[in-house]
């Protein structure tokens, strides 16, 4: 009885990664990768006809177009998989990824072995993310603060670039009420100044 090879399709906006991926993924016994995609309007013509197990899918610079496709695919054709191959390695893309449904999520700089190994669990039923990708999802929930909502809209003004007063003034508090949450914000976040605040809330977009 023949050997059943996975049937992998890519989508790449780079055909030299999309020909590396594939030569890289090829040298493995147990799947085949059929097919690769330039844009993701060529795949969408395709798979229309024609459906691989696993689409392996380069997020594109427009995240949000991704995105988009990603949840169309997933409703259009539930019995196939999606792994996301990538370099977006920041919490708020990986998280939006995750909550269309993908079934995987793989980093670009990954080794091969962990992608093939994506491929072949999230065909058997599992979700798979690359350990690199656990790494980012695991320090920046560490990061999540429980605030109340006084607490985030003083966080907000203070992002906005607002002093204590003018913080006091908009949303009708005292200054030293202002300067209390402040100190209780900057506590809970770790930090010791408003400027390590600020960066960290811009960096990891906790607002």
């Amino acid at each position: 009885m023949k050997h059943y090879r996975i049937d992998v399709n890519i989508v790449d906006h780079h055909t030299m990664v999309g020909q590396g991926l594939t030569d890289a993924i090829n040298r493995s016994s147990s799947i085949h990768v059929s097919r690769t995609f330039n844009t993701l309007e060529a795949c969408r013509q395709t798979l229309q006809e024609r459906r691989p197990d696993v689409l392996l899918l380069d997020i594109p610079t427009a995240v949000s177009e991704g995105i988009d496709f990603c949840k169309e695919i997933i409703t259009a054709y539930p019995k196939m998989k999606i792994i996301a191959v990538t370099i977006h390695d920041e919490y708020p893309v990986i998280q939006r990824m995750l909550e269309t449904g993908v079934h995987g999520y793989v980093l670009k700089y990954s080794p091969v072995e962990q992608l093939t190994e994506a491929i072949i669990r999230v065909w058997q039923g599992e979700r798979y993310i690359c350990q690199k990708t656990q790494a980012v999802i695991s320090q920046s929930q560490q990061r999540m603060v429980a605030l109340t909502p006084v607490e985030r809209n003083i966080l907000r003004l203070i992002c906005d670039g607002l002093t204590n007063p003018q913080t006091a003034n908009r949303l009708s508090l005292s200054t030293e009420t202002v300067n209390w949450y402040r100190k209780r914000i900057l506590a809970k976040f770790g930090v010791n100044n408003t400027v390590n605040l600020v960066r960290l809330v811009l960096k990891e977009k906790l607002l």
